[in-house]
């Protein structure tokens, strides 16, 4: 059994609803123990009221959970929970809202230390219908954010029309088709459940993995489904994309992680995010991969048994380049003559 808490991301753009969010979910669940971090400390809003303080700027709230700012740098925050006397078994971290969350992510994925106490329970991006198109325009922060989140929350869905909330939602899955995407009233969560979605576990990525669609076996452009098959003109404007490969056979593992490790550094202003199923050659199991920037991590899934071998890989980023990537996955397999493309 897992015993290490649960981190809960939530991005958003400016005046999304964060907050209203945040409180939300602490009053939505009762039987958790919160501890939340805000990047400013005088934005704060929770309900409940600030009792008690100590000289490390952490505060306990009424409802039992403690909250405290990011005044002090991520990490030094991080220790300053795990060491207090406070108890939490949730973590909630709310970026701001022009902040770019990859930076968090990664922590979590590169720091052996935080993964000692810490996972990633989900990255939650807050999305305004009213003025999404207009600050994906004006801020690249923004479809950076719905590029990296495991589920957007289109709030004030009840502000636009019908057919421009379902305009909304193909741009969001353009950018990040593995997205749940949820509309929302008023902030109101109704019967969407936010905590405990282990979307970084290896059972969740196989499956957002394998729900991707927009995938061909064989050289040549990519097969769109049918909700991606008209492009939107605020798509169009957009160089942020996804791209997926189903590669048949098993990759030669030290040539997939010499090479992935050189594409991550070398495309890591233009790399958002990887999810995989690999199979290697010299291992029985399928090994799940995800990457967010430079920072990847690798863990193994569930036997192949009689299954035959296959990898699923899926990219999303900016400026991708489909025969090219197809080109330098078939140069990784195991035995790439005998694969036919």
């Amino acid at each position: 059994m897992d015993h290490r808490i649960p981190v809960t991301i939530i991005t958003g753009f400016l005046g999304a609803g964060k907050t209203t969010l945040l409180n939300r979910l602490i009053k939505g669940h009762p039987e958790k123990k919160f501890a939340i971090i805000e990047n400013e400390f005088g934005e704060i809003g929770i309900d409940g009221g600030l009792i008690a303080s100590n000289d490390d700027n952490i505060f306990e709230l009424s409802n039992g959970c403690i909250c405290c700012s990011l005044n002090d740098g991520f990490y030094e925050t991080l220790a300053k929970l795990l060491n207090s006397e406070l108890p939490f078994n949730h973590l909630l971290i709310e970026t701001t809202g022009i902040a770019d969350p990859d930076s968090i992510i990664k922590a979590f994925l590169s720091s052996e230390q935080i993964q000692l106490n810490f996972r990633i329970d989900s990255v939650i991006c807050l999305a305004d219908c009213s003025n999404m198109e207009d600050l994906m325009d004006e801020q690249p922060e923004v479809r950076k954010q719905l590029a990296l989140a495991d589920v957007v929350l289109l709030n004030k869905a009840d502000t636009v029309q019908a057919d421009y909330l379902l305009e909304l939602k193909k741009i969001i899955a353009h950018i990040n088709p593995m997205a749940q995407l949820y509309p929302m009233q008023y902030g109101e969560l109704n019967e969407i459940n936010l905590v405990d979605l282990n979307a970084f576990s290896t059972k969740a990525v196989e499956q957002a993995t394998m729900s991707f669609k927009s995938l061909s076996f064989i050289k040549g452009p990519v097969i769109s489904n049918s909700l991606l098959s008209q492009p939107t003109r605020s798509e169009l404007k957009h160089d942020i994309s996804s791209l997926g490969f189903i590669i048949p056979g098993s990759f030669d593992s030290d040539k997939f992680s010499m090479w992935m490790q050189n594409f991550l550094f070398f495309n890591r202003h233009n790399i958002f995010r990887i999810k995989g199923i690999v199979s290697f050659e010299n291992r029985p199991e399928k090994q799940i991969i995800q990457a967010v920037r430079d920072s990847a991590m690798l863990e193994a899934g569930a036997d192949w048994g009689s299954e035959s071998r296959f990898s699923k890989l899926v990219f999303i980023g900016k400026k991708l380049d489909h025969d090219q990537l197809e080109d330098s996955l078939y140069q990784l397999l195991h035995n790439p003559l005998e694969t036919a493309k």
